[in-house]
């Protein structure tokens, strides 16, 4: 039975300048507040720590190729993977496996290159994790096309992957949630929520995106989770004990506690 920790959206900022433009992301907290969560994993002992997103917080003109601060691309590149090398090293640090998956606040191709390109596909305790990197259409709602879709009707259907499975990616399939003007789930969420139902494959479903965070239980148990912003006070991370047949227990933790 895995023990998973699960946190995400950390909006961390240390190398790169400024601070997150909400107030209530506290960017320039994260290398600390890390520390403190390496704590309560050495004490929670899970199997696996993922985090699902948000990992750092690029602006958006940086992201575009653009930064609006007159300093060079590359001068930001170097501040971008100096913070995500901020997480690899925590992540070897810990000493147990993790999983991570890109958020849209996150520069793709340095984090391609700090975590050497890692597989999307891993066995660990006993269950099948599949990392999906998806992307905001041009409506701000995420979609879930090319070889992203392709890994996951393959996790569904293939006879190769026929074992429990646990799905991470940044952003959610249930609940449906539109606000600000944006739908957080996916285009063609309801569709893929039966289709893992139908499967009899998946046990969790994690995600992050929306800061203030669900839970919702489909059909057979499945479970759809998003902790609440790890960015945000007080500091908040999931942690879930897993069995063949469906998700045993979730419980919430924070790091103010």
């Amino acid at each position: 039975m895995p023990r998973v920790l699960h946190f995400t959206d950390a909006h961390l900022r240390c190398n790169q300048p400024g601070s997150a433009s909400d107030s209530l992301r506290l960017s320039r907290q994260m290398p600390d507040m890390l520390g403190r969560l390496a704590s309560r994993i050495a004490k929670l002992q899970p199997d696996v720590v993922v985090m699902t997103g948000d990992f750092l917080d690029v602006p958006d003109d940086v992201l575009d190729g653009v930064p609006a601060d007159g300093r060079s691309l590359e001068v930001w590149r170097a501040e971008i993977e100096a913070d995500f090398r901020i997480y690899h090293d925590w992540f070897e640090s810990l000493s147990i496996p993790y999983l991570g998956v890109p958020g849209n606040h996150d520069d793709v191709e340095a984090f391609r290159r700090v975590f050497d390109d890692p597989p999307l596909v891993n066995d660990i305790a006993g269950m099948r994790f599949f990392s999906f990197w998806d992307s905001l259409g041009p409506d701000r709602q995420p979609r879930r096309t090319g070889d992203q879709r392709d890994l996951y009707d393959a996790a569904l259907t293939a006879d190769e992957h026929a074992t429990p499975q646990i799905h991470l990616q940044h952003y959610m399939i249930d609940p449906p949630i539109h606000a600000k003007g944006w739908n957080y789930e996916y285009k063609g969420a309801a569709e893929m929520k039966q289709s893992m139902e139908t499967s009899g494959r998946v046990r969790a479903v994690l995600s992050g995106h929306h800061h203030p965070g669900s839970l919702a239980t489909g059909a057979g148990g499945l479970i759809h989770s998003l902790p609440p912003a790890f960015c945000e006070a007080p500091h908040p991370f999931r942690v879930y004990d897993i069995g063949e047949v469906g998700v045993i227990s979730v419980r919430d933790f924070n790091l103010q506690d």
